[in-house]
């Protein structure tokens, strides 16, 4: 899979990180639905997502994204509170909080309901990404992609590799760290 291939991503976990990461990727022209727990929440994100500190606005008004854009980018990214939703996404990004148990049961739901084909990442700065993939079965299609905060400004990446992480799982996602013009 290239990145190319990627045509609509899920990001679980609307927050600070989540936000932030699903904002980069309908940025750079990806359709992203963002996954949150309830009305609340998602209401936060997209708020923090368009009108925060680093918000879409806030690029538009100091000249960093055009109108047209910021239009184009807030028609790419969607909100739901059913995981059912991002069955057909092509890249899961899991950005909640940091709690081994909860991770995994994040993506033993999602192993069960997401095309086979797809990728899983985690944005984790605290587990194995070896411990993390064995809630899956798609081990080789499972990798850490931790994004610093504010991940809609920071420049860096880890892309971070299990021993069953495939040599084209680890290529897709450095080749779309450098779409976003990070490192």
């Amino acid at each position: 899979m290239k990145a190319d291939d990627i045509k609509l991503v899920g990001v679980m976990g609307g927050g600070v990180m989540g936000g932030g990461i699903a904002q980069t990727f309908a940025a750079s022209g990806f359709r992203t639905i963002i996954r949150d727990l309830n009305d609340d929440l998602i209401e936060k994100t997209r708020a923090s997502m368009v009108e925060g500190r680093f918000g879409l606005k806030g690029s538009v008004d100091r000249g960093k994204m055009s109108q047209a854009d910021y239009d184009a980018t807030i028609a790419r990214f969607s909100f739901t509170k059913d995981v059912a939703d991002l069955r057909d996404c092509d890249l899961i990004v899991e950005a909640v909080p940091e709690n081994l148990e909860l991770k995994k049961s994040v993506f033993s739901e999602l192993d069960n309901l997401v095309k086979k084909e797809a990728v899983f990442a985690t944005n984790t700065s605290g587990f194995a990404i070896s411990d993390l993939n064995k809630a899956v079965s798609r081990r080789d299609r499972f990798i850490g992609f931790h994004w610093f905060s504010p991940a809609y400004i920071m420049k860096i990446i880890e892309v971070i590799s299990a021993p069953e992480t495939s040599d084209e799982t680890r290529d897709l996602m450095v080749e779309l760290t450098r779409r976003f013009g990070k490192t």
